[in-house]
């Protein structure tokens, strides 16, 4: 990614910039997340430690959900073994605060969905085509296309149930 993600403001930078790479890809969610004023929407095959684990996500993140009781942080992931093996940034953050960031798996209708997406204020968009590669596209001011994945998000999220794995224990 050659341009330095900075100068460009959720809502107003309406450039679609071309991805490529993890490492670009976590710049990416990142660059979103800090802006977020509302809503993180995250539509996930195995929430990858490469983009969404690092400590500036989370911090990012946490911020996010701190700032109102109005925010919403939601997280539907397909295959949560990863994050659960191996330790997930954001999977904490879930159990740290429980009614602001929430996870879901999908129905089974939803499971060939091959894309993956995070949708910031439903107006910052990355989306990458095929979740199994890192080229995506992302632009801070893409209402049309994030209310279309917003939407068939939302359809998602009513029909998902609470992902048993990532449920707290309590012991």
């Amino acid at each position: 990614m050659p341009v330095s993600l900075d100068d460009y403001i959720l809502g107003e930078s309406d450039e679609s910039i071309r991805i490529d790479s993890s490492p670009d890809c976590s710049e990416a969610v990142l660059a979103l997340a800090r802006q977020a004023n509302r809503s993180l929407t995250i539509f996930t095959h195995k929430l990858d430690r490469r983009i969404y684990n690092s400590l500036d996500i989370y911090t990012a993140t946490l911020k996010l959900a701190s700032r109102s009781r109005h925010s919403q942080i939601r997280i539907i992931i397909k295959d949560s073994s990863d994050a659960v093996q191996r330790g997930s940034r954001l999977v904490e953050l879930s159990h740290r605060l429980s009614s602001r960031v929430h996870f879901r798996t999908p129905p089974t209708e939803y499971r060939d969905f091959s894309e993956e997406f995070v949708i910031v204020d439903e107006v910052g968009l990355l989306h990458r085509r095929l979740a199994t590669r890192y080229d995506a596209d992302l632009n801070f001011c893409e209402p049309k296309k994030s209310r279309q994945l917003q939407k068939f998000f939302d359809e998602c999220w009513e029909k998902s149930a609470q992902d048993p794995n990532l449920r707290q224990l309590h012991l």
